[in-house]
C-alpha cells in the first residue's frame, strides 16, 4: 500500500503541480511552434514545386494536362508528408541510457510525464514527487563526473529501474492491474515502487550535496569565529 505523505510533502507536491502546469503550458507552446514550422516548410515546398512547374511551362511553351496533374499530385504528396514528418519529438525509455548526464534528469522527467496517462490516479502524487526530486537533482548532475561511480548509480536508477518499473506495469492487461496478487495489486506495487524511487533520488541528491553542505558549514563557522565572536 502506498505510504502516506506528511503535510510538508503534500505542500511540496502542490508546488510541484503548479510548476508542472507552467511547464506543460510552455511545452504546448513549443509543440505548436514545432508544428507551425512543419506547415510553413510544407507550404514553401509546395510553392517551390508550383513555381518550378510554371517556369518550366513558360520555358517549354506550355505543359500537358497530364504533366500538370502529376505536378499537382506531387505537390499534394510533398505537402502532406512535410506537414506530418518529422513527428513531434518524444523521449523514449531506450534513449535515456544514452542521454548526457547533465540532461538526464530533465529527459527522465519528460519521459515520465509522457507516461503519466498510462498510470493509475493513485500514482500521481508519487510522479509529482519524482518530478520535484529530479528538478533538485538536475544541477548536481551537471557538475558530476560522467565516468564516476555516482554517475553510474544515477544512470542505473533513472535509465533502468524507473523505466523498468513503469514499463512492467503498463505491460499488465488493464483488467488485471487492480486484482490482488501476492498481497497487493499491481497498481499498489507500482505506487510503492515510485515512492521508493522518489526517496532514492532524494537520498542521492543529499549524498551529492553533502560535500557542498560541509564546505558551507565550515565557511559559516569561520565567519562566526572571525567576525561575529569578535564583534
Amino acid at each position: 500500500m502506498a505510504r502516506g505523505r506528511s503535510p510538508v510533502q503534500q505542500e511540496i507536491i502542490r508546488a510541484a503541480r503548479r510548476q508542472r502546469a507552467a511547464r506543460l503550458h510552455h511545452a504546448r507552446k513549443e509543440r505548436w511552434r514545432f508544428r507551425w514550422r512543419r506547415i510553413r516548410r510544407a507550404f514553401l515546398a509546395l510553392a517551390a514545386i508550383l513555381v518550378a512547374a510554371i517556369g518550366t511551362g513558360i520555358f517549354m511553351d506550355g505543359l500537358s494536362d497530364t504533366t500538370w496533374l502529376l505536378t499537382m499530385l506531387l505537390g499534394f504528396i510533398v505537402f502532406v508528408v512535410l506537414s506530418i514528418y518529422p513527428a513531434t519529438p518524444r523521449p523514449r525509455a531506450d534513449q535515456l541510457s544514452g542521454v548526457e548526464l547533465a540532461e538526464l534528469a530533465g529527459s527522465t522527467e519528460l519521459w515520465l510525464e509522457a507516461r503519466r496517462r498510462a498510470l493509475p490516479n493513485a500514482a500521481i502524487d508519487a510522479i509529482d514527487m519524482i518530478g520535484v526530486r529530479l528538478e533538485q537533482l538536475a544541477p548536481q548532475l551537471a557538475a558530476l563526473n560522467e565516468n564516476g561511480p555516482a554517475a553510474r548509480e544515477v544512470r542505473k536508477l533513472l535509465a533502468e529501474h524507473l523505466p523498468g518499473l513503469v514499463d512492467s506495469y503498463t505491460r499488465i492487461p488493464p483488467a488485471l492491474r487492480n486484482k490482488e496478487h501476492a498481497g497487493s495489486t499491481p497498481s499498489e506495487q507500482l505506487v510503492d515502487g515510485l515512492c521508493v524511487i522518489a526517496d532514492e533520488i532524494e537520498a542521492m541528491s543529499h549524498d551529492l550535496s553533502r560535500n557542498d553542505l560541509d564546505a558551507l558549514a565550515t565557511r559559516n563557522r569561520f565567519l562566526e569565529t572571525k567576525y561575529i565572536d569578535q564583534g
